[in-house]
């Protein structure tokens, strides 16, 4: 018997059952070491990454509901953090009675009967707002990064939750690692749309005036009027940590620091740049290690390449702010190498998005405005421009799009900034 073994397998096999168990536990060790700090802090939470195995999002099925994973994808919408009711403090309206900490299952959870054995009251209830326990709480979008989608088939998408101090850790355009669990729950969207309850009081009152016949027609309310909509559910994946998934070449890190890449290569590997940095005729041999494949077409390479080092941006002292990347455009014969060129970019670099100009859009380059399906509130989609922020964006057959889906790209190229203006939102994007 071997009680690590078995500890590992309880947490792999019903990491959501055990959660609140082993929080508990960090809470009592913590407790032992520093009584003063965990009185102080009352909540820990526990977080695994680094985990052998990453699932594709197109491998999650039931049987996998509850279990500890690694889950990766590219996140395409983001909300805002909101707060989240964990624990609920509740007023019996009846003999003022309070019911505290009582657990919230992904909605408003409200006490069986009241704790007053001399009340009977199950339904009038009061929620304490200042007494009960609020965590902050965000849902991303997330879908299939593009070497994981099979010939033929559509990219996925799955809503991931993002609790406490992970919130606003991915943005979208990150190529992320999620671990966690995943979880059911009953898909609200189709049970409750925006405008649906407006739908059914108008419906009602049609019916009344109408006659018998219509109320015969329209007398079935309720979850029954809907049909099997009330059996539908769909799955969540409620996260621990969140880490980038390219993390040491680029992705996330470069947002928090110039120096936070260098640290994560080996001494091996610095020792081996700081040789190639005194050998003879550097820039030529970077240059024609673009796309080996290729031959020739040596000024392309070194426009590529200088494109990708990129320049150093400046700001004048009124605040204006001078690009310092460079925007290369490809102009030549059929078969020259031109996509290839696109292709071989995109594939090495972290955050770099590959798109045809015929089949795209002004919104789908740029951004789009959404409206959120749970909520009602018109949120921002991120573009093909805005995924590929600190990377490159390669557009082929650029000659081919429409002039007003140019121009939309034109504040891109020359600004690095994207305005917004629909739907009430007036936002300039970095």
């Amino acid at each position: 018997f071997d009680p690590n073994f078995e500890l590992r397998e309880a947490i792999l096999g019903d990491f959501y059952r055990y959660e609140p168990f082993l929080r508990r536990a960090i809470f009592q060790f913590v407790f032992s070491l520093q009584p003063s700090f965990a009185k102080d802090n009352k909540d820990f939470y526990l977080a695994f990454h680094n985990l052998p195995s990453v699932e594709k999002l197109r491998d999650l099925k039931t049987s996998k509901i509850g279990k500890l994973m690694s889950l990766r994808g590219t996140v395409t919408r983001t909300t805002e953090v909101r707060p989240e009711l964990t624990l609920g403090t509740f007023r019996c309206l009846v003999c003022n009675s309070l019911a505290k900490d009582v657990e919230q299952q992904f909605k408003l959870t409200e006490p069986f009967r009241c704790p007053n054995p001399n009340c009977g009251n199950r339904t009038k209830w009061e929620l304490k707002v200042e007494d009960s326990t609020f965590s902050d709480w965000q849902k991303i979008r997330i879908q299939e990064n593009s070497s994981d989608i099979p010939a033929g088939s559509m990219p996925r998408s799955m809503d991931v939750v993002l609790r406490n101090e992970i919130v606003d850790t991915a943005k979208p355009g990150d190529r992320c690692v999620f671990t966690g669990s995943l979880v059911v729950v009953p898909d609200i969207v189709s049970l409750l749309k925006p405008g649906e309850r407006t739908q059914e009081t108008k419906r009602e009152e049609h019916s009344k005036k109408v006659g018998q016949m219509q109320k015969e027609l329209d007398s079935v309310g309720g979850l029954k009027r809907l049909g099997v909509k009330d059996l539908s559910y769909k799955l969540v994946f409620i996260a621990s940590s969140v880490q980038s998934q390219e993390s040491r070449f680029g992705s996330i890190n470069i947002r928090e620091g110039e120096n936070e890449d260098v640290h994560q290569f080996s001494a091996t590997e610095k020792a081996e740049i700081l040789k190639i940095k005194g050998e003879e005729q550097l820039y030529s041999r970077m240059a024609r290690s673009l796309a080996p494949s290729v031959f020739g077409h040596d000024e392309v390479k070194r426009g590529i390449l200088l494109m990708l080092f990129g320049g150093v941006n400046k700001e004048t002292a009124e605040g204006m702010k001078l690009r310092g990347d460079i925007n290369v455009c490809l102009v030549g014969d059929p078969s020259t190498a031109k996509s290839q060129f696109l292709k071989y970019v995109q594939s090495f670099l972290p955050r770099a998005i590959y798109t045809s100009g015929k089949a795209s859009s002004a919104a789908g380059l740029t951004a789009s405005v959404q409206r959120d399906p749970e909520t009602g509130e018109f949120c921002l989609e991120a573009g093909a421009l805005m995924l590929a922020d600190n990377g490159i964006c390669c557009i082929d057959e650029f000659e081919k799009m429409d002039s007003k889906d140019q121009v939309a790209i034109h504040e891109a190229m020359e600004q690095q900034t994207i305005s917004i203006a629909k739907a009430g939102i007036q936002a300039t994007l970095n």
